[in-house]
């Protein structure tokens, strides 16, 4: 098309736009399987607080009524506790969740959150980076995904252009992410890394050039071994009493990445965070 670019709204429709900005995409490099992610936007108030604003949270469901695992047309309990753990999350100082409309076509039961990190105690907040996360479920199970439970994710961040030419900037970044998950059970990781450089052109040139790193990643999240064990030779499975906590710890490990990535200092062990007025 002609003087214009095609991308993805937020409902996955595509739409045409005037090309008013120049994208560089320098350097990909891919690590194991590569997952799917998707664009994101600002977020505003907590993500617990925002839950709440909404009758029917965007934690999305397609076809339940037919849905394998809920013959009756109930949402799985598991499920439930999942969700339920991601929205009682309390993201760290300067960061924001915000709910967003999941996809419907991936999985039987999706839920999606946005993750923006700001420059703490500016009056006008810059924002540093940005992602978003989606947790996909499938009750009886994905070949490829090596169990019932994917996670699907995307982060940006602004770097230095000096740091984007560093030949070890996919590497490093990856490590970020792997590190964050290596104390959780996952299989099946896998992902890119893009180092990217964009300039603005039209109503857009005051821009300038901007250089950023974008983290794609899918990974299988395990359940934890049973406390007082279980059955010989039986697989773990996950409860809605691992779910709850054990899903969202997944969710706090990618903002832990896209906090690093951003350059936010590591929160001290044993620092609790102090509620938020309002929610």
């Amino acid at each position: 098309m002609a003087g214009s670019s095609v991308r993805l709204d937020g409902s996955g429709a595509a739409s045409a736009l005037p090309r008013v900005a120049h994208s560089v995409r320098t350097v990909t490099a891919d690590f194991a399987d590569a997952g799917r992610a998707y664009p994101t936007r600002p977020g505003g108030r907590s993500y617990a607080a925002t839950m709440n604003r909404h009758p029917h949270p965007p934690g999305a469901l397609r076809a339940a009524a037919s849905a394998p695992g809920s013959a009756d047309g109930a949402t799985p309990e598991v499920f439930e506790a999942a969700v339920g753990g991601i929205a009682a999350l309390r993201p760290r100082p300067g960061m924001e969740f915000e709910p967003l409309p999941a996809p419907r076509r991936l999985a039987s039961y999706s839920h999606a959150l946005s993750a923006t990190v700001a420059e703490p105690g500016q009056e006008d907040e810059e924002e540093l980076g940005s992602g978003r996360f989606v947790l996909l479920y499938e009750p009886d199970g994905h070949e490829e995904w090596q169990g019932s439970w994917r996670c699907v994710t995307l982060l940006q961040a602004e770097i230095e252009a000096e740091i984007a030419q560093d030949p070890l900037l996919p590497e490093v970044t990856w490590s970020w992410l792997s590190e964050a998950l290596s104390e959780l059970g996952c299989v099946a990781l896998g992902g890119t890394v893009s180092r990217c450089a964009s300039a603005g052109f039209g109503e857009l040139a005051d821009q300038g050039v901007s250089t950023s790193v974008e983290l794609r990643a899918s990974w299988s999240p395990v359940p934890p071994e049973p406390e007082h064990g279980g059955l010989w030779g039986a697989r773990p499975v996950w409860t809605p009493a691992t779910a709850w906590p054990g899903l969202a710890a997944h969710v706090e490990a990618w903002s832990n990445c896209l906090a690093t990535a951003v350059g936010l200092p590591p929160e001290l062990a044993g620092v609790a965070r102090l509620p938020r007025v309002g929610g």
